[in-house]
């Protein structure tokens, strides 16, 4: 079947052809998709993919022959899996995903019967489906109401051990509903299909033949058929070869969306080693990480109620979870795949549920294509572009999990009917417009909210492929044209989502996606819209789509009546937030003041505000009015009163806590649980302590999924908030208390401070992993928080496993009033300078003491100041080469009270020296394969001519005396190679004769012996040693020769009486001793008729020869017969022998007579 159809593709030269009649759209519609299409670019695309294909399955089959891997695997659970290409020698396998599935998306409201009244039904669109075998195109719900014989092949006509799920699959999007349970998305759509195999190059084709929608329920598998990883770990959310080559087809076929199953390894939290997000995300591969495609994850059955509004839905737990390394918001969108009902591969009226992304992904293709049936009946048979029709699916979907977009459900579970309702309101409720932008220019538009729906604003657009990479977790952004959307109305800009975790968003600048969403909520009046771009636009120019919803096409009718229901919530101490009801095309301002006070007046857009720097205990008055873009407001409401909350009495001081008789602390709501207290051991082995550091009683997080008592498990976190301590009047502060952090998988202990009654908070220390089985005292200087009112709180997180008990215990917070210190702190003790190089140094020293405490450390240079440290160490910079430095430490505290100095003098060390350089040119017939000296080991295989190993280091003792071990490699036969080695002993940077350590030559590629000696007054330290094999004559350690090698090696020179260091010895090795150079000899020399070539040193073997005339003309050439040669035909006169032994050419004069 392929072979015919690639048949048809060469019929036509410059473009890619197939017979258009095979498709649904109009012929009108494929020739105005193809003319947008450069086709002799895409016809370079196909043909560069196909043949990256067929030489990557031709590989792969090779090596599975040779390795016996299996080609094809239909695994217990029914998987299949076929291998498609081997990375890093890595076998990589598609595999079907499969995990149940169900329609909860509006789609059935779009349907003849449907509440829009619409009745599509997919009439004249076609889908393609990419899967993992061929489909039964005779099956019943291929017929019916639609047409008959409605789902044809690509190729993959032979149906195979996958074909119940391409069966199924394609059931989903085109079933006619012959049964009813099984009917498809658009049951009178076409289908075109095609096995996995060529995908990429195939899907080029059909795209200029007008395809505009296909499913791809399948992907890498993580494991083999026994359980084993077999991805490389760059794989997991990295923007790899396949993703990008994803993107260039869709960049380049621009009204093509390809829709993929995102995979159903959401249960597999340990195949990705090093997860973006942490443990339990990071789980899409391949073309599930491109970015112009549409990636779908797999939900529950969602609770929809009668108007088809969304009641609640949960994730399926196998569904694969992002984000990209990039962190962009992959999955996109959710379909519903739980329970499936469709079309088998069995007989013509087979019918099976199965369940998972797979399924959740046809959900979606095939709403997906009603949508653009729905778009063409209003647009005179136009088809939305791929961007636009993306963008569409994410503006309108419903928020699912955590708040905003997320890693696990994307944009929401699709909502079908609203996206359809937006396309039907388009240019009244709703804006849906194609657009260009070029590089550098700004789009603006105003809009008028209806008042009533949140305001949504979005672009999408098809990127241009990014740059594959091989790194694992690279966060560097894949985004190639990154365009901007802001709303703006006054002085107050809407931002975008972009996402911070796996499940948490922030409202910020949007760098890597190529989707951008602003949310208004609480919206009236009139808002601008803009969309830039940063930098400079690739190609110049970028096209995007721009949708917006919760408009009105008529500015609405402004009438400024005073606001009702003015309400007061969110009280504390310092704040509170005022509500009220929305009236339609206005703006409001606030205005509020202290019972008998003056009023501050606040304009505001939306239906809410918050109120602060407000005094705690006071009764406040507020007010509300309404007000048109005309310059007519309504009359203030009536007054609405409220009383902040009284301030709480601070701790007194000094303050102490040991948690003898209550948690001492408040446990903060809304975190993950609870800290515990405990007297004696924790529940759990080797975590935990066995006893408080103050008394009894201590609190601690129970990291156990054992049901233990407060138990918060792992990755978990737990806050203790204290009361407020008053430090104005002091001139020092300082909190203090221990923590017991022992266990293998401990997590993290963070101290923060709040100068704002908990509004916001600064971490003032923090901890994590393990620090041994006792408890540490902290100590945390407050002295930049004196003058205010604070607050403190321990955040302590578990790790990923029960061994990660955090306790604390011995809580202390200690002031000294303004003026009333005058002692000094304590000599800082053992100076010590380390790290030192020609122009750095580290200098550290033993924390000073202090009555009260040590606020820095000033550092001297002799007797000049040149900064002041917090901490116990200083980086010193810019110092000169070779010098003798004196450095002093004084320890200060807030009163200015400063200690005595301590100190340590130092030399920098001297420039490294500069080596003379010495390589040899050709490696291709003998190489330095082994070297052996002062625990050095290093055998190699032929280099370039010089290698630098001055990584490697040997030790050797001064006055000692060392065996060095050397072997020669040779590609054939052996030759004669001259060893030399030097060491740097003066470490002056010249190689000198007296550092020759070894010489000699030998033709031998056994390992080979020499004695090494150093000087009793060899200079301490590193220094350089140069290791050079020359053919067939000695060198010097300056020389850069032709056949050959040179390495360097870095020796440590050690103390003879203290040194640690033994030499390696190794075995079975030769002397290297002192071989003649190799030579070739022909006698007898005048010669008549026959002469005999010979070697110095071994028999020629085989070998070619030629004898060349005075003038350089080959006169007779021939193979060597037992090293002899037949020269009785030439003519009498002198000659130039030639001997050639497939390495080396040797040459002589040969004389006729």
């Amino acid at each position: 079947m392929r072979n015919k159809y690639t048949a048809k593709l060469l019929l036509s030269a410059g473009m890619l052809v197939f017979a258009s009649n095979a498709f649904a759209q109009s012929e009108e519609q494929i020739q105005k998709i193809r003319s947008e299409y450069d086709l002799v670019k895409l016809q370079t695309i196909q043909k560069n993919l196909q043949n990256k294909e067929n030489l990557q399955k031709k590989e792969a089959m090779r090596i599975a022959q040779q390795k016996g891997w299996k080609t094809t695997i239909k695994k217990e659970d029914g998987t299949f899996m076929e291998l498609q290409r081997v990375v890093n020698g890595k076998p990589i396998y598609y595999t079907t995903f499969n995990v149940d599935a169900a329609r909860s998306t509006r789609t059935d409201h779009l349907h003849s019967g449907g509440s829009l009244g619409l009745n599509l039904m997919g009439q004249g669109m076609t889908a393609n489906v990419w899967d993992g075998g061929g489909t039964r195109n005779t099956h019943q719900e291929f017929d019916g109401a639609g047409g008959n014989n409605r789902v044809s092949t690509i190729d993959g006509s032979t149906l195979n051990g996958n074909s119940f799920h391409a069966q199924h699959v394609t059931g989903t999007i085109v079933a006619s509903g012959v049964v009813a349970d099984a009917k498809g998305m658009a049951p009178h759509a076409k289908a075109r299909t095609a096995d996995w195999n060529n995908d990429k190059s195939e899907a080029t084709t059909e795209t200029g033949n007008g395809m505009i929608l296909s499913n791809h329920s399948y992907g890498y598998a993580f494991r083999n058929q026994f359980g084993q990883v077999q991805l490389p770990q760059h794989f997991f959310g990295g923007y790899i070869e396949e993703s990008r080559d994803w993107d260039e087809i869709l960049f380049n076929a621009p009204n093509y969306l390809m829709v993929v199953a995102a995979g159903n390894d959401g249960n597999d939290n340990s195949a990705n080693q090093n997860p973006t997000g942490g443990s339990g995300w990071d789980k899409l591969t391949g073309h599930s990480t491109s970015k112009n495609n549409l990636v779908v994850a797999n939900a529950q059955d969602a609770n929809i109620d009668a108007n088809g509004n969304l009641v609640s839905v949960s994730i399926n737990s196998s569904s694969s979870e992002g984000p990209t390394d990039d962190m962009r918001i992959k999955p996109d969108i959710t379909g519903n795949g739980t329970g499936v009902y469709s079309t088998y591969d069995n007989n013509d009226s087979a019918y099976n549920s199965i369940t998972g992304t797979s399924m959740a992904s046809p959900n979606v293709t095939g709403s997906l294509l009603l949508l653009q049936q729905h778009y063409g009946n209003l647009n005179g048979g136009s088809l939305m572009r791929a961007a636009t029709l993306k963008g569409l699916a994410l503006h309108t979907a419903d928020d699912a999990g955590a708040a905003g977009p997320d890693a696990v459900f994307g944009w929401g579970l699709l909502n079908t009917k609203r996206a359809a309702e937006a396309i039907t309101a388009n240019g009244n409720g709703s804006k849906i417009e194609q657009l260009t932008l070029t590089s550098g220019q700004t789009y603006t538009i105003t809009v008028d909210s209806d008042g009533t729906s949140p305001l949504l604003a979005s672009i999408s657009w098809t990127d241009r492929p990014g740059t594959a990479n091989t790194t694992v977790n690279s966060t560097t952004p894949v985004l190639v044209n990154d365009l901007d959307i802001r709303v703006t109305k006054g002085n107050t800009t809407y931002l975008p989502y972009e996402l911070t975790g796996p499940t948490s968003s922030a409202l910020r600048d949007n760098n890597v996606d190529p989707y951008e969403r602003v949310d208004v909520n609480g919206a009236s009046g009139t808002y601008t819209i803009t969309v830039t771009n940063k930098g400079t636009l690739v190609g110049g120019s970028q096209a995007f789509s721009l949708i917006v919803t919760g408009v009105t096409g008529t500015p609405a009718v402004c009438n400024a009546t005073t606001p009702t229901g003015v309400g007061v919530t969110g009280l504390s101490q310092t704040g509170a937030t005022v509500n009220w009801s929305a009236v339609a095309g206005t703006t409001y301002d606030v205005r509020h003041r202290p019972v008998g006070g003056s009023w501050t007046v606040n304009a505001v857009t939306g239906t809410s505000t918050s109120l602060s720097g407000l005094t705690a205990g006071t009764q406040y008055q507020v007010q509300v009015r309404s007000k048109c873009p005309n310059g007519t407001n309504s009359s203030y409401s009536t007054t609405t009163t409220f009383t902040t909350v009284a301030p709480t009495p601070c701790e007194s001081l000094p303050y102490a806590e040991s948690f003898e008789s209550n948690d001492g602390w408040t446990q903060v709501s809304g975190d993950d649980g609870d800290w515990v207290r405990d007297s004696g051991g924790t529940p759990s082995s080797t975590t935990g302590p066995s006893s408080g550091a103050d008394g009894s009683f201590y609190m601690f997080l129970e990291a156990s999924t054992n049901n233990s008592p407060g138990q918060i498990g792992n990755n978990a976190t737990a806050i203790l908030e204290s009361g407020c301590f008053d430090l104005s009047g002091k001139s020092e502060a300082t909190f203090a208390f221990k923590n017991h952090m022992y266990g293998t998988n401990m997590g993290s202990l963070t101290a923060q401070i709040s100068t704002n009654d908990g509004s916001t908070w600064t971490n003032i220390w923090t901890q994590s992993g393990n620090q041994g089985n006792q408890w540490n005292s902290v100590s945390v200087n407050l002295n930049s928080y004196v003058g205010s009112t604070i607050k403190l709180r321990l955040v302590g997180t578990t790790g990923n496993s029960w061994r990660s008990d955090v306790a604390i215990d011995d809580i202390e917070i200690t002031a000294v009033d303004a003026g009333s210190d005058t002692q000094a702190p304590s000599t800082p003790s053992n100076v010590q300078a380390s790290n030192i190089s020609q122009t750095t140094a580290t200098l550290s020293w033993n924390a000073s003491t202090d009555n009260v405490g040590v606020t820095g450390y000033e550092i001297f240079q002799g007797s000049s100041s040149i900064g002041t440290v917090t901490g116990t160490s200083a980086n010193l910079t810019g110092l000169a080469s070779g010098t003798s430095y004196t450095f002093s430490v004084r320890a200060q505290d807030a009163a200015g009270n400063v200690s005595n100095a301590g100190s340590v003098t130092f030399s920098t060390v001297n420039p490294a020296p500069t080596y003379c350089t010495s390589s040899g040119n050709r490696t291709s017939y003998e190489w330095i394969d082994n070297v052996e000296l002062g625990g050095i080991s290093n055998a190699t295989g032929a280099g370039s001519g010089y290698s630098d190993f001055t990584n490697l280091v040997g030790n050797l003792a001064q006055g000692s005396t060392n065996t060095m071990i050397v072997s020669a490699g040779f590609s054939g036969s052996s030759y004669t190679e001259y060893w030399a080695v030097w060491i740097d002993f003066n470490q002056d940077g010249t190689f000198a004769d007296s550092e020759k350590v070894v010489s000699g030559s030998s033709s031998s590629a056994n390992n080979l012996s020499a004695t090494v000696n150093v000087p009793s007054n060899a200079v301490l330290g590193q220094t350089r040693m140069r290791v050079s094999m020359k053919y067939n004559s000695a060198q010097t350690a300056c020389e850069n020769f032709g056949d050959g090698e040179v390495e360097d090696y870095t020796i440590n020179i050690t103390s003879s009486s203290n040194s640690l260091f033994t030499t390696f010895n190794s075995t079975n090795a030769d002397a290297l001793g002192n071989e003649v150079a190799t030579t070739f000899t022909a006698y007898p020399n005048p010669a008549r008729d026959i002469i005999q070539v010979k070697s110095s040193n071994r028999n020629v073997g085989l070998a070619s020869y030629r004898i060349l005339n005075s003038i350089g003309q080959t006169v007779q050439s021939g193979e060597l017969t037992n090293d002899r040669i037949n020269v009785s035909k030439l003519g009498l006169g002198m000659y130039i022998l030639e001997v050639n032994d497939g390495q080396k050419l040797f040459n002589t004069k040969l004389v006729k007579r």
